[in-house]
């Protein structure tokens, strides 16, 4: 009964994923800016270099999971079309 709890968290950790790719930037915490704390120098003023400037930044495996899913749909419209 245990393995079908820890699959059913699997499977939803998966499709959170699979929905939400990205998360907020942990440099900037999603600001974009680093240097907007209260009391840093005026010259840390800028764009955050691990985002960019997006603000986001992709989830570990998410790539992988993106990839993993259309591989699957190509395969599946390939045996359907064949």
């Amino acid at each position: 009964m245990g393995w079908l709890i820890g699959a059913a968290v699997v499977a939803g950790f998966l499709v959170d994923l699979y929905v939400h790719p990205f998360k907020p930037c942990p440099r900037c915490s999603g600001r974009a800016m680093p240097g907007t704390n209260r009391g840093s120098r005026r010259s840390a003023f800028g764009q955050c270099k691990r985002c960019g400037g997006t603000r986001t930044v992709q989830r570990i495996g998410s790539k992988q999971l993106h990839r993993a899913v259309r591989s699957l749909v190509k395969a599946n419209s390939n045996r359907k079309d064949g």
